[in-house]
């Protein structure tokens, strides 16, 4: 299996703070028979920002780590960008904050209970460039569950989603569960990721949520999200998006907008 959302590399986000803790996620991944890790450090201009050179050495230094520990399991480089209107000039900047420096696809990250003004207007223009956004976890976003077909109208352009394999398993509670397998079942996932920071706090397991995965939209499409859709957006190639499928708003808005104050991020 393939994770494109792992925060792993040490000292630069809120993600592990030694190598060694980063060698211990990473036995814990190759041990739940994940293969390839991209390391996502946040890229948050003014609070998290790192160059690509240091983001290079860090994986450079935890393949070493690997290695002489006998953990099989690749490291490329990635980000999770801010959405900003300073996005793409970044991109341009900073090779390591398209996945895997293929130029191509890039994890934006939102503000977890809202989205900032025109944000659907710069994922195009973003698309336009030749950069597909993939969202970071939109299902633990506040603002989708009130609005998933504002969801469903970027998904229709080229926009992707990945999403977080505990929102799938429930452990971020069962409101985002919901929304999951109704991202599930509509075609707007087409990542599942792990967002993993340590072997505890949001762990880098993939497996629980991929079973759960199988019962909803079968063991094909549920092992696409951890192998061929990854698989493609690290090599930058054409991923092929499975048209979702359309649904009226009234049939989530009710128990959405009626939970959404309770939701935990």
């Amino acid at each position: 299996m393939i994770d494109i959302h792992a925060h792993i590399l040490p000292g630069i986000d809120d993600g592990p703070a030694t190598m060694d803790e980063s060698v211990e996620i990473c036995r814990m991944a190759a041990s739940n028979e994940t293969t390839t890790i991209v390391a996502t450090p946040h890229f948050n201009p003014g609070t998290y920002e790192t160059t690509s050179a240091k983001i290079f050495e860090l994986i450079n230094e935890l393949e070493a780590r690997l290695e002489q520990e006998k953990i099989n399991l690749r490291i490329l480089p990635g980000a999770e960008v801010l959405l900003s209107p300073e996005l793409i000039t970044f991109v341009k900047k900073e090779e390591y904050l398209t996945i895997n420096r293929s130029g191509r696809y890039v994890l934006v990250e939102l503000p977890p209970h809202l989205v900032p003004p025109q944000w659907d207007t710069f994922l195009i223009t973003m698309l336009d460039a030749g950069i597909v956004p993939i969202l970071a976890h939109p299902e633990r976003n506040a603002w989708f569950l009130n609005n998933p077909t504002a969801l469903y109208q970027v998904v229709t352009k080229g926009a992707m989603v990945q999403m977080t394999a505990m929102s799938i398993t429930g452990k971020f509670g069962e409101d985002i569960q919901r929304f999951s397998i109704f991202l599930l079942e509509h075609n707007l996932a087409h990542v599942i990721a792990t967002d993993t920071h340590s072997t505890f706090y949001r762990p880098p397991l993939l497996k629980e949520a991929v079973k759960i995965a199988e019962d909803i939209i079968g063991k094909q499409r549920a092992n696409d999200l951890v192998t061929t859709m990854p698989a493609a957006i690290i090599d930058g190639r054409e991923v092929s998006l499975p048209p979702p499928v359309e649904f009226q708003q009234k049939k989530v808005t009710t128990w959405f907008q009626r939970l959404a104050p309770f939701l935990k991020t």
